[in-house]
């Protein structure tokens, strides 16, 4: 048994398939898939059932993962307990995030101060990003996800209202303000069920007593917005996540009562890690003060 074999066993049962499994470990898919069959060949085993519709983990590759979860976690805390006893010219970071934006302004702050340390980044829902920081997957991610966790320490980066996005040729992209009466007179398109963003605007709705019949579901931002600039009806989404468009106008909810809280999110129960504590502490115009930190 190797130990690559291993971590190509793990990262297929985690992200649920070999495609995303060779994206994350930065190797050919026939790599991966290559790794797990010698495994599963070398103890006569089956880790995976494979089938049309993709990839399911077997009942002893349960058992397995829990064991390679454990073994990752072990590796990430020996990797971060080195570097904390060194500088911070060198080593790596791995972070999910639910958008790039944020994200991505973030990784490019910390590098300015530190260019010598590698960073990862992969994107995924807010729930999933939140499940691979409590399985040691990622140092850290910056998300959307309620901080509800015990395990977790996280510190605030921002908090950003709803606002409505409207095609510039709906006759109601001429108000300054709408409230959620008047928006939900038009054909409304939403976000998936674990959206962070739709979960706060059911709420928002259940508030004002309205109900709505969607037009559209749509999975992630990017096509909601097109789905907006297309003219199929309107949208919500914090004022942060907004990007400018010819097609598109921003109209900030007057009654918006709720608000995007973004985080950046580690395990409380790890070792000190120097390169996690500069991450921490790094500011970006508009985000919360460094002190703005506690455990969830």
């Amino acid at each position: 048994m190797q130990y690559a074999q291993l971590r190509a066993f793990h990262a297929v049962a985690e992200h649920g398939g070999f495609s995303r499994a060779a994206q994350a470990l930065s190797l050919s898919q026939p790599a991966v898939s290559d790794h797990v069959r010698r495994l599963e060949q070398d103890y006569g085993v089956k880790l995976f059932e494979r089938g049309p519709r993709g990839v399911e983990t077997t009942e002893l590759g349960l058992r397995l993962f829990s064991v390679t979860r454990h073994m990752l976690s072990c590796e990430r805390d020996a990797r971060q307990l080195l570097e904390s006893a060194g500088g911070l010219e060198s080593g790596s970071l791995s972070l999910a995030a639910d958008a790039p934006d944020l994200a991505v302004a973030l990784i490019s702050a910390f590098r300015k101060l530190h260019p010598g340390i590698v960073v990862t980044l992969s994107i995924a829902n807010a729930a999933d990003c939140m499940q691979r920081v409590l399985s040691s997957a990622v140092d850290a991610a910056i998300t959307a996800a309620p901080q509800v966790h015990s395990r977790l320490h996280s510190r605030v980066l921002r908090r950003d209202p709803l606002v409505a996005m409207v095609p510039v040729r709906y006759p109601v992209a001429k108000k300054r303000k709408l409230s959620y009466r008047e928006l939900v007179q038009q054909p409304m398109i939403f976000r998936e069920p674990q959206s962070v963003t739709q979960q706060l605007l059911e709420i928002e709705l259940v508030r004002e007593s309205l109900q709505v019949e969607p037009v559209m579901y749509v999975d992630g931002r990017e096509a909601l917005e097109e789905a907006v600039a297309q003219g199929m009806g309107v949208g919500v989404i914090a004022r942060a996540e907004f990007n400018q468009s010819r097609r598109i106008r921003m109209i900030p909810l007057e009654d918006c009562q709720v608000r995007m809280i973004e985080s950046l999110t580690r395990l409380a129960e790890r070792p000190g890690s120097n390169l996690l504590d500069a991450l921490f502490a790094v500011q970006l115009p508009g985000t919360e003060s460094v002190n703005d930190t506690a455990d969830a």
